[in-house]
């Protein structure tokens, strides 16, 4: 349980198997290029030289693009499996041999092309479309006409006007032309904005009902058809019916490609993975002959890597050079956390805080204890455990999960556990109380409280202690006792006094209790002064430290907070069984069966959020903030894509 050991490896190849080797590698799946032109040793410079970017990785990465629109664009008019199909099937498995040999790349730029070309077509139905539906609106509005408005440019005894005016002008227009020379007036339409009329006079009269025309801005009609609009218009919906046709046609046959989307996330993996490698040869050296890659792996994986070069180059194309890394290059070196089955799941707390740095320890095993009895005193109701227990169990055993989802489960899972001790403790079931319990979120409110910070209490000196052990372990002897043993030789002594103030009046405890704070008070002023060149200026930090009392205070006081939410959850759990129990008879075992699941679920989701969410506080600040900073980053090897399928070992 701890940070699992690495090396530094340095592999050295023939040129003509650069290729094998970097698929070796990316294979293993455990091994993190170092760019070897930021090493200090310049003399290998000399000889070697860093690669340029090749032209094959311009054409993969080219690939991987027009792979992943396609797929994209697929996926957009496919429709998906559901979740609950989906976590059944899970992800496929392929060794890296198997998947290169599933993929043709002529296969895949053909279906990537006729992917492109059925929505070029699907792009130009859609604008026709577009033109004709709003040549549709123009013609509907002027299919009252029964004769084609440019025949009225032929009239020669009499002038004819067809166009628009605002709607609001409608009337005083109406109004002005009555009022005028005589003329006929034919309301065509009317809509909110606008209205169109048809207005004949006689030649002479021309002139005088222009006027009245440009006076209300009316717009001259301008017919762009040969035939009638009711006629046009009959045009226009056939050909709105051909398109639509043309456009289902083509949508059907992208449909036809939903078959294809394994090929297409499998071409991804491919594409990827080649760029990749093409990545890594970037971040190696190239001699004459020869080429040099480094890199960060972790110890009990050479014979694996070992194995994989004999197996794609063969056991005398390759050296491999294996380092001891040296304190210098703790900074860079990456992390992997190594933990047993059980501690594994709570990795992930720690990662979202910060993963160690090499030369650190790993805080998952220490913080792992606490986590799972502070979510459980907080969750605390045997019912809701059951439900975190069963829903986790079914999932794991008829889902194929994702691993990162599985790790997930296996989390809530070993929560569950806690959860339900604590219910039994508490005596809760979905709010309802046992006819035993051993403590009473009613009448033993105080007790609980006593009992949170009891257990805050317990964690802080263990943080303390694990303080101290690290910084001896770095040669701090001064700060190990100091951050470290002192401070728990005085918080001891002051619960031991408290202890006999409440519960002991044992005058020999209360004695004990007084020389752990007199001596360790005295020691932090005296190791601080003797560890300083400035004695009095070390006098002075040695008091200032012992103001870090007050800061103790206040992290035993957010302890309280596991009896806060323990007590809260299972008063809101109570008051909804209250609500359901004011029902009629006939209701509560109707609609009260529904709101008893409605509000629980409720009540479940706000109670695992809050825990998983105090829970972590408590550890990253609280707990983590004794003995523990971080800064570390991740292993980051040259592996393969892992989007769709998982790389699994070769027999």
């Amino acid at each position: 349980m701890a940070i699992a050991k690495m090396k530094k490896v340095t592999l050295l190849a023939e040129q003509t198997d650069k290729d094998l080797l970097l698929k070796a590698v990316q294979e293993l799946q455990k091994l993190e290029l170092i760019d070897l032109t930021s090493l200090e040793e310049s003399a290998l410079l000399d000889y070697y030289t860093k690669e340029t970017p090749a032209v094959e990785r311009t054409e993969y990465e080219e690939h991987l693009k027009d792979v992943q629109y396609a797929l994209a664009y697929l996926k957009q008019h496919i429709p998906q499996s559901g979740m609950f199909a989906k976590l059944k099937k899970g992800r496929a498995e392929y060794t890296l041999e198997e998947l290169e040999a599933s993929v043709s790349v002529p296969q895949l730029e053909s279906l990537c092309q006729d992917i492109s070309e059925r929505e070029k077509q699907l792009i130009e139905l859609d604008q026709k479309r577009k033109s004709v539906i709003e040549e549709e609106s123009f013609l509907r509005k002027w299919e009252p006409l029964d004769f084609n408005p440019n025949d009225l440019a032929d009239f020669k005894v009499i002038a004819g006007f067809i166009g628009t005016i605002a709607t609001g002008n409608a009337t005083e227009f109406k109004t002005a032309l009555k009022e005028a020379v005589p003329n006929y007036v034919d309301e065509i339409f009317q809509y909110k904005d606008e209205a169109a009329y048809l207005v004949i006079t006689a030649k002479e009269n021309q002139q005088e009902i222009e006027s009245i025309l440009n006076q209300f801005q009316f717009t001259k009609f301008n017919y762009p058809y040969r035939l009638l609009p009711k006629e046009e218009l009959k045009r226009n919906l056939s050909e709105n019916k051909k398109l639509s046709e043309q456009e289902q046609k083509v949508k059907k046959e992208i449909l036809s490609f939903s078959s294809k989307i394994k090929e297409l996330e499998l071409g991804e993996e491919y594409f990827y993975n080649l760029m990749q490698r093409e990545v890594g040869k970037s971040l190696l050296l190239n001699g004459k002959s020869l080429f040099l890659l480094n890199g960060w792996l972790e110890e009990e994986q050479l014979p694996e890597l070992k194995k994989l070069l004999d197996e794609h180059m063969g056991s005398d194309q390759y050296a491999v050079v294996s380092e001891e890394i040296e304190m210098k290059e703790f900074e860079h070196v990456p992390v992997v956390l190594k933990n047993n089955k059980f501690v594994e799941p709570f990795e992930s707390v720690t990662e979202m805080y910060s993963l160690p740095k090499y030369d650190d320890i790993d805080p998952t095993p220490f913080m792992m204890p606490f986590y799972l009895v502070f979510f459980g005193m907080m969750s605390a109701d045997l019912g809701y455990g059951l439900v975190l227990l069963i829903g986790t169990y079914l999932a794991q055993k008829f889902f194929n999960l994702e691993r990162g989802m599985a790790k997930f489960f296996r989390f809530f899972h070993l929560l569950s556990y806690s959860v339900i001790i604590w219910g039994l403790i508490y005596g809760s079931f979905f709010g309802y109380e046992l006819p035993f319990q051993l403590l009473s979120t009613t009448s033993d409110v105080i007790t609980i409280l006593v009992l949170s910070v009891v257990f805050g209490f317990i964690q802080l000196v263990y943080g303390l202690v694990i303080n101290s052990g690290v910084k001896w372990r770095k040669q701090e002897r001064a700060s190990s006792y100091v951050d470290g043993m002192a401070w728990v030789g005085i918080l001891v002594g002051i619960g031991l006094l408290v202890l006999g103030m409440l519960v002991f009046d044992n005058p020999i405890l209360k004695v004990i209790s007084y020389i752990l704070i007199g001596v360790n008070v005295v020691g932090i002023i005296l190791v601080t002064m003797l560890a300083s060149k400035n004695k009095g200026l070390g006098a002075a930090l040695g008091l200032y430290n012992l103001y870090g009392i007050t800061g103790y205070i206040g992290d035993l006081v957010s302890y309280t907070r596991l009896m806060a939410l323990g007590v809260s959850g299972g008063s809101i759990a109570a008051a909804f069984n209250m609500i359901v129990d004011f029902l009629p008879p006939l209701a509560k075992f109707t609609v009260g069966i529904v709101l008893f699941i409605a509000l629980h679920a409720l009540n479940i989701f706000l109670t695992y959020l809050s825990a998983y969410v105090h829970t972590a506080r408590l550890q990253y600040v609280e707990f983590f903030g004794k003995f523990y900073e971080g800064g570390g980053h991740a292993l980051s090897p040259l592996k393969t894509f892992e989007k769709h399928i998982y790389l699994k070992k070769r027999q």
